[in-house]
């Protein structure tokens, strides 16, 4: 078998720097190939995606789980599982839709310190009320880590193949 000869691809394969860091050392090794698509990728992680952007695969139907804390009956509840069948339908879709479209940066952050990304879902209490008696102060959507880890190591392959495929063309980079 033939090792990469490229230092960046030691780096990323090993873990030596942050997939940030590589997507930044790749948008400037690939500056001169005037590559559009590759370009508008890199900026894309390094700055995160807009909401109207297309997003890759990997940033799309990101594990979640509905928390919510509140008033259950005679009960208080805290951090409590909240099935989405207790939302009206019309609002299902888009509280199923998790798509993550925050940078690259912000991602690794959230994983090295074990941070939770959580989206406010507090606005639909009263749907909550209406639909099961349950009286919410806090409802929260909450990301999966494991599913954001996911995401990284689906970039740092990307990123590793890219490189190989690009060393392959134009040698050691």
């Amino acid at each position: 078998t033939i090792m990469a000869k490229s230092q960046l691809i030691k780096d990323i394969a090993t873990n030596s720097i942050s997939i940030e860091e590589s997507l930044q050392r790749l948008l400037l090794i690939t500056s001169e190939l005037d590559n559009p698509l590759i370009s508008k990728w890199i900026l894309s992680e390094i700055n995160g995606y807009h909401r109207q952007a297309t997003l890759p695969d990997y940033r799309r139907n990101i594990a979640y789980k509905l928390i919510y804390s509140g008033i259950n009956g005679n009960f208080q509840m805290k951090n409590q599982p909240l099935p989405l069948h207790n939302f009206s339908e019309r609002f299902r879709d888009s509280i199923n839709e998790s798509n993550i479209y925050i940078s690259i940066k912000s991602i690794e952050r959230i994983i090295i310190r074990d941070e939770t990304v959580c989206e406010d879902l507090t606005y639909l209490a009263p749907d909550i009320l209406k639909n099961t008696n349950i009286m919410c102060y806090e409802i929260s959507k909450e990301y999966s880590n494991l599913s954001l880890e996911q995401l990284l190591s689906n970039i740092k392959s990307k990123l590793i193949l890219f490189l190989i495929n690009l060393e392959h063309q134009f040698g050691n980079l």
